[in-house]
């Protein structure tokens, strides 16, 4: 007589699926739904559950008719120099749009120093400003402009990699004043964490320039949507607005407006 077959659960079979989806996604950027579909032979309700739990545990991100692998930061933080000639168009534009569609005459603003938000200078045609930075490039993108700005700056221990000035002097300057809108960009962003970024020194003085301002505008360019970094730099919540550019996906930005973030898109 044959001995029964082992009974394996439903949870199993689901958990063992839902593992060969990761696992199909670490040899592959993408995957579709009809392709889940006739390799587990199962229904498009149950693939989208499946998808729907891998993306809350950030294990993959849905997009129209499948899903795409999560990258995750690189530990190793790059070279400002090195960081400016990535994507420049994409940065450019949403550079453009920001400094057009969010600065007013008399506006008090801080720009920290990541690539995008330090290309917003050149676009600063508005009168009387008063620019507020810890990052060294940032001021030397202000300098033709002394004219007609007012340039700060804080103190603080210098960042080689970055260009840039951290630490309890940077903190404390930054905690102590008030201004219009603080501009940000970080290195990674999802609907879940916010935005993300590489170094503790950093984040804990982009969040004292946060805790600062009436109005947090966010310039992050489609590559890093997706990207989780080492620590959360500000909390979906914190972010008033959002500047990306058209290749962002559709679903996390539907997300991130649903989150009460005011979604713009430079052209």
């Amino acid at each position: 007589m044959t001995p029964p077959e082992p009974h394996t659960s439903p949870k199993i079979l689901t958990d063992q699926r839902r593992r060969q989806i990761v696992e199909m996604l670490q040899t592959q950027e993408t995957i579709s739904t009809d392709d889940l579909m006739e390799r587990f032979g199962v229904s498009p309700m149950t693939i989208w559950r499946d998808l729907a739990v891998l993306e809350e545990n950030n294990q993959l991100r849905r997009i129209r008719g499948g899903a795409v692998r999560v990258e995750v930061a690189a530990i190793v933080e790059p070279m400002f120099s090195n960081k400016r000639a990535l994507n420049r168009a994409k940065k450019t534009a949403i550079a453009r749009y920001a400094a057009q569609n969010f600065v007013n005459d008399h506006d008090i603003l801080i720009l920290e120093a990541g690539t995008t938000v330090s290309m917003m200078v050149r676009y600063l045609n508005q009168h009387n400003l008063t620019v507020i930075t810890n990052g060294l490039a940032t001021l030397n993108e202000v300098t033709p402009k002394l004219s007609d700005m007012t340039v700060m700056s804080c103190g603080g221990i210098l960042r080689e990699v970055s260009l840039t000035l951290v630490g309890p002097q940077a903190i404390q300057y930054f905690q102590n004043i008030h201004v219009n809108t603080f501009f940000v960009s970080a290195t990674g962003i999802t609907p879940k964490d916010g935005l993300t970024d590489l170094n503790p020194l950093e984040i804990q003085v982009k969040q004292a320039m946060a805790g600062s301002a009436s109005k947090v505008v966010a310039l992050m360019d489609s590559t890093k949507f997706g990207v989780r970094a080492f620590s959360q730099l500000l909390r979906p919540e914190a972010i008033h607005a959002l500047v990306t550019d058209s290749a962002a996906p559709e679903a996390d930005l539907l997300a991130l407006s649903e989150l009460g973030i005011e979604v713009h898109v430079a052209h």
